[in-house]
């Protein structure tokens, strides 16, 4: 039997999923330890060197979301933009669900708490990728040719600008659905200013390394990753006592895009030369959607339902940390496995049942009383 990755290699890099699955399992591990530790593992050396590898599941989740977008040499049809935009608003929506405090309006008008509403609006991973990806879609459609380096301009443009808004308070004089997007006064882990710049970053890196062949591509992904590290570093320097680096900072930005960069090269190789445990990792990260949604209903639960591992949270030692993630990590295996084994053998059924389900979530979102 032909593996994940010999099954999809010409239609697909593997390379990137296996990139997307790292990020999706290094995003597992870190929330399940936020999430199940014990305040006394929480205050231990090893949490907060976790912490650091943690930090980079999100923008590298961000990086490769555009690095796909950024693939296709030839312009879309208008048919298969429209797709995308469908297929991007359902990601929005699926983003503004988890945060819902209930399954009902009504109630959510009525009875959420400021804190609550200020969780729904919060622009996370999901909200950032998906309306990031729009606005690329509409410079595709307005600067044509142009579209890649319009896309870097913008994402400098939001490097230089993020500072600035943030220190505004901008946010707190909008809408709250706006104002979540700029900083992270609302509670917004990822908010636009600066984390739209990784998406952006991703779809330029897609266009401008993604299409080469692999010899002129690791030269260049080398060459890139080395700069981008170089001038974070420079402006990590520049900015000391100006910019919280940790924040908005453009030093921050860069030096993570480098570090991406670099270890993008290595999961190529790793792909390349077929090591074991790609092809699995591969799978996690074709499926992304569903793994990142799955495990934040086993680790928080949400509108169907209380949190299955709820009863562990803020018990464990790293040692049954461990082993709840090498139990876990099976599951969301097996999920993401026959997820796309049906879509593959069924993709017409598979869109329809996509449609009913959501189509019956917002039915009964809409109509609940309470």
């Amino acid at each position: 039997m032909s593996s994940f990755a010999e099954r999809t290699q010409a239609s697909r890099e593997v390379y990137i999923d296996a990139f997307r699955g790292l990020m999706v399992l290094v995003m597992v591990q870190g929330h399940l330890c936020d999430t199940l530790l014990s305040p006394e593992a929480l205050a231990q050396p090893l949490y907060r060197l976790q912490q650091i590898f943690h930090g980079t599941t999100a923008p590298g989740f961000l990086f490769a979301s555009g690095f796909v977008a950024g693939l296709p040499r030839a312009p879309r049809s208008v048919g298969a933009s429209l797709r995308r935009v469908r297929r991007l608003l359902f990601v929005l929506g699926v983003g503004y669900a988890l945060h819902l405090p209930y399954f009902s309006l009504w109630k959510t008008i009525g009875v959420a708490s400021p804190a609550e509403k200020a969780a729904l609006f919060a622009c996370d991973a999901l909200q950032v990728i998906a309306v990031t990806q729009l606005a690329v879609i509409a410079l595709q459609l307005l600067a044509r040719s142009r579209w890649i380096a319009v896309a870097g301009a913008v994402a400098a443009a939001l490097l230089a600008a993020g500072p600035a808004v943030w220190a505004s308070g901008l946010s707190s004089r909008v809408p709250p659905l706006l104002g979540a997007y700029l900083d992270t006064r609302l509670g917004s882990p990822f908010p636009a200013f600066p984390f739209s710049a990784f998406v952006l970053a991703g779809t330029v890196a897609g266009a401008a390394l993604g299409r080469q062949g692999p010899v002129t591509r690791r030269r260049r992904t080398l060459a890139t990753g080395g700069a981008l590290l170089a001038t974070g570093a420079l402006l990590t320097w520049l900015l000391a006592g100006r910019v919280d680096f940790w924040g908005v900072s453009p030093a921050y930005v860069l030096v993570r895009l480098g570090g991406l960069v670099l270890l993008m090269a290595v999961v190529e190789a790793a792909t390349r030369r077929r090591l074991p445990g790609v092809s699995p990792v591969a799978l996690l990260g074709r499926e992304t959607l569903l793994v990142y949604v799955f495990h934040l209903y086993l680790l928080f639960g949400g509108v169907p339902g209380p949190p299955p591992l709820g009863s562990l949270s803020g018990r464990l030692g790293f040692g049954a940390a461990a082993l709840v993630l090498v139990l876990m990590t099976p599951v969301l295996y097996a999920a993401a496995w026959l997820w796309h084994r049906v879509k593959s053998r069924f993709p017409h059924e598979a869109s329809l049942f996509l449609a009913f389900l959501t189509v019956a979530f917002v039915y009964e979102f809409l109509t609940r009383p309470w």
